[in-house]
């Protein structure tokens, strides 16, 4: 009987196979969670983004009025758009989403016409 060495195979083994689509699940679940957060991050900016145009709306109506007295408007986003006036002049812009989350909080002052 003679000895012979053992064949030499080329290939990866059943181990190196696991452990790689191990690795490469753990990439893909990384990937996946960071399109969720730059998903709700880009709706909250979406958001945000109608809300201050909408607020710029209603600052630039009121400064062209002859009285500014508070209200109400809905904005594009779903939510509502409300401003107040103190007796300085100073107007509180406040902005919500259509769960009544605020969006936009701001104080301005509106010169007259």
């Amino acid at each position: 009987m003679s000895m012979r060495p053992p064949e030499s195979r080329s290939g990866f083994t059943l181990l190196e196979i696991v452990v790689a689509l191990v690795v490469l699940e753990v990439a893909v679940i990384g990937l996946v969670g960071s399109l969720v957060l730059a998903s709700a991050t880009l709706t909250r900016a979406e958001s945000l983004e109608r809300a201050v145009a909408t607020a710029e709306g209603v600052l630039d109506s009121l400064a062209a009025s002859s009285s500014i007295v508070g209200d109400s408007i809905p904005h594009s986003g779903g939510g509502t758009v409300k401003w107040s006036v103190d007796d300085s002049g100073r107007v509180r812009v406040q902005a919500t989403e259509a769960g009544g989350a605020v969006v936009l909080d701001m104080l301005a002052v509106v010169p007259g016409p």
